[in-house]
């Protein structure tokens, strides 16, 4: 690897042309750094123009072991699969850097690393406009919600007010249960916007799956069963663990399981299927349906705030289930078929195999 790089074999290196060595002169030019590492002897085998920029500091660059420290210092502490192939960040000279390792032999490490900073901003500045815009949409949809409300109150109020002289004990008992009717409407806003900001510190702990579906499905088996709907679950090996915080996995799956339920009101042989299987360092728990489904329209709106298809929805459960899935570190995936139903699939990080919660 040394006398592939030097500059006697390789012109490229030496005279900063294409030469006999094109790969040696691409390595070198390209906008990337590259460095490899020889872990026997301990040396940098090789570091292109890009890496050697970078990795200096005002007396002299790097050398193997502050790279090491720098860039990979776990190593030889973690095994192989959790360092090598991982893409890790890194500030360094106020410049955000991605990186990733690779293993060339035993021997040897390969380290492609990136000027990322300029992209972390603009993705910074994104996030900041779109939180805006979410924010403004939020806080038209409040707007919006509580107004209908209220004013029916008022109105109801008013004309109460106008014939109170008039009107028989049992009129006024129908418009004062409009007004409570409209007031209840107000709480059920006010109680899943404070859902919305529920648990924004999560307590993770090592979740075991298996046991947390089963007593979960006790808690909701009556009132599904009492609806005729049918509940399985299985949980495919080898998933055991997962790194989640109770409380908020509770709140997110009954959510979901709530939406199912709503979906299968009035299908024939209505079931819900509970679903575990490792996907990617990940667990994908599934909660699948055969209900009415959503149509391509109804999917693209599913995250916008206050908007549902329910005749007393908030439109806000989607939002709050994936926001605290988000808080755990995780992801989820929706996909419906008009009238064959609908897979909500959210992705938990693994947890650890040693015990049992």
């Amino acid at each position: 690897m040394d006398d592939f790089f030097s500059a006697s074999n390789c012109p490229a290196m030496k005279n900063k042309g294409p030469g006999n060595c094109l790969y040696a002169y691409i390595m070198e030019n390209i906008d990337l750094g590259i460095v490899i590492l020889g872990l026997k002897r301990h040396e940098i085998i090789f570091k292109n123009k890009f890496a050697s920029e970078l990795f200096q500091d005002a007396k002299e660059k790097l050398g193997y072991k502050a790279l090491m420290t720098l860039l990979l210092p776990t190593y030889g502490e973690s095994s192989h699969n959790e360092i090598i192939g991982k893409t890790n960040t890194l500030w360094y000279k106020n410049r955000l850097l991605g990186y990733t390792p690779y293993m060339i032999s035993d021997d040897f490490i390969w380290i492609i690393i990136r000027d990322i900073t300029e992209r972390s901003r603009l993705e910074s500045i994104a996030e900041a406009v779109n939180s805006m815009e979410n924010t403004s949409y939020i806080f038209s949809g409040i707007r919006h919600e509580l107004g209908n409300p209220i004013n029916s109150i008022k109105m109801t109020l008013s004309v109460l007010k106008k014939n109170l002289a008039h009107y028989s004990t049992s009129a006024v008992e129908r418009f004062v249960d409009r007004a409570m009717t409209e007031i209840s409407r107000v709480e059920f806003l006010l109680q899943a916007l404070k859902s919305f900001s529920l648990f924004e510190n999560p307590d993770i702990q090592n979740v075991h799956v298996e046991d947390f579906i089963k007593r979960f499905i006790s808690l909701v088996s009556n009132d599904l069963g009492n609806a005729g709907i049918k509940t399985n679950y299985v949980v495919v090996p080898p998933v055991e663990h997962i790194s989640a915080d109770p409380r908020l996995l509770h709140q997110v799956i009954l959510n979901l399981i709530t939406n199912a339920s709503d979906a299968l009101h009035n299908c024939e042989n209505p079931q819900i299927m509970i679903r575990a299987e490792r996907k990617e360092g990940f667990v994908a728990i599934t909660i699948e349906d055969n209900g009415i489904g959503m149509t391509e329209e109804e999917q693209t709106n599913l995250f916008k705030p206050f908007y549902t298809t329910k005749q007393r929805g908030t439109g806000l459960g989607l939002m709050i289930a994936l926001k605290m899935v988000t808080l755990m570190k995780g992801n989820m995936e929706i996909k419906s078929y008009k009238d064959i139903g609908t897979k909500v699939t959210i992705f938990i990080p693994e947890g650890r195999h040693d015990a049992r919660t």
